[in-house]
């Protein structure tokens, strides 16, 4: 039987240790590639040039291992109503959840950067306001780039209650069928991406940046989320054996797939499959190794709950810092000093913008804290033998 997971507390709710900490490491993996790019004027040649530099570079792919984070827990609630023993998910609480969790602080950065922003790019500001900057060559990758993302996230939250409803209609209940269709989902948008971006040269933006071109990262959560259903129903034998059923060996492999993606740039397909063992690793009830324990500590899995306001804001941050004369030259000190200086802004901001409007969903939340202070005694500590509990969606 796999150990209880940690768990930490966000804004009032328990919440994995283990999957906040791997969003830390998504969000610290894209400010480490922005880093090194800024650091070199994001010249090809100084940035490309080695593999160690592509190494570096290659955190930027981060933002995938974020799509599967999504696609899993976002679609694990939907999977577990129709095909497994919880109660089906309500659209509305859904629809609240997400709200409070992205609009209030994508709008205050939003707002702070378009204000430092050229003109022409402040004209169409009402993309922003309506998430359609994606659309637009104009704006697609101003003012935040690595807001790109989150439009792609927006899109999908919209879409998902529908594809988990068009899952479960033609499965008709058979969790077999679902991870069938969804895999065949997954298949065309795994050829689609091949076909359009991964080896045609001259690829818009706006079209590598869209939904249809990035979807087929959240298909490894989407898969997991199916194996978790089967897993709660029932422990197999390959989830205890020594290799196939460790945490660590899960953890190790997804970091070699990612190293296969800095070797050779254009098969990031192959995140998919890092994405996969990473969160496998993490959520599935496996052995646990050593490496995976040491994402339940504090520090770091606090960092994973600030991991949206680290994301938000670090991007600019890192631009201007790599333009001071006062900044020191190279990789190494724009990293530290840029590290210093968007978890110190990241937790700040999480703390100011986004947990008041966070708190707001402990009335309805299934994984809020007892009211009575005594059950949690080091709040903001992970609570060892706690079962791990799933965003709710």
């Amino acid at each position: 039987m796999a150990e209880s997971a940690p768990v930490v507390r966000q804004a009032g709710e328990r919440r994995a240790a283990r999957i906040e900490s791997l969003r830390a490491l998504a969000a610290l993996g894209v400010l480490v590639g922005h880093a090194w790019g800024w650091s070199h004027g994001f010249n090809g040649a100084a940035i490309y040039g080695s593999y160690h530099g592509r190494v570096l570079l290659s955190g930027g792919f981060g933002v995938f291992l974020f799509f599967a984070l999504s696609g899993y827990l976002l679609y694990l609630p939907f999977a577990r109503g129709v095909f497994g023993d919880r109660e089906p998910v309500r659209l509305g609480r859904y629809a609240a959840n997400r709200a409070l969790r992205i609009l209030p602080l994508y709008y205050v950065v939003i707002a702070v950067y378009l204000a430092l922003a050229s003109h022409a790019v402040q004209s169409q500001w009402w993309r922003y306001v309506f998430f359609l900057q994606n659309f637009s060559g104009v704006t697609v990758n101003k003012v935040d780039p690595p807001v790109w993302s989150l439009i792609v996230e927006v899109q999908f939250y919209i879409l998902l209650p529908l594809f988990a409803w068009l899952v479960a209609k033609t499965a008709r209940r058979s969790l077999g069928s679902a991870t069938a269709i969804v895999a065949t989902f997954g298949v065309a948008a795994f050829v689609l991406r091949f076909a359009t971006v991964t080896h045609p040269q001259d690829v818009s933006a706006v079209w590598r940046y869209s939904l249809p071109a990035t979807c087929v990262f959240f298909f490894p959560g989407f898969l997991l989320a199916h194996l978790r259903v089967y897993l709660d129903r029932r422990e197999p034998r390959w989830t205890t054996q020594p290799f196939v059923g460790s945490s660590s060996v899960w953890f190790l492999a997804g970091v070699g797939a990612w190293l296969v993606v800095a070797y050779r740039y254009d098969l990031d397909i192959a995140m998919l499959i890092s994405s996969a063992l990473f969160l496998g690793a993490c959520a599935l009830p496996l052995r646990q190794g050593r490496i995976v324990k040491l994402l339940d500590g504090r520090i770091i899995a606090g960092l994973g709950a600030a991991s949206y306001s680290l994301y938000l804001w670090h991007g600019p941050i890192i631009e201007r810092l790599s333009k001071q004369s006062w900044m020191p030259g190279g990789f190494v000190p724009l990293l530290v000093v840029g590290l210093v200086v968007c978890c110190t802004i990241a937790v700040v901001s999480f703390r100011i913008i986004e947990s008041p409007f966070l708190r707001l969903r402990r009335s309805w939340s299934s994984s809020r804290l007892p009211a009575d202070p005594a059950v949690v005694p080091f709040p903001d500590a992970p609570a060892m033998g706690t079962p791990a509990v799933e965003p709710t969606a």
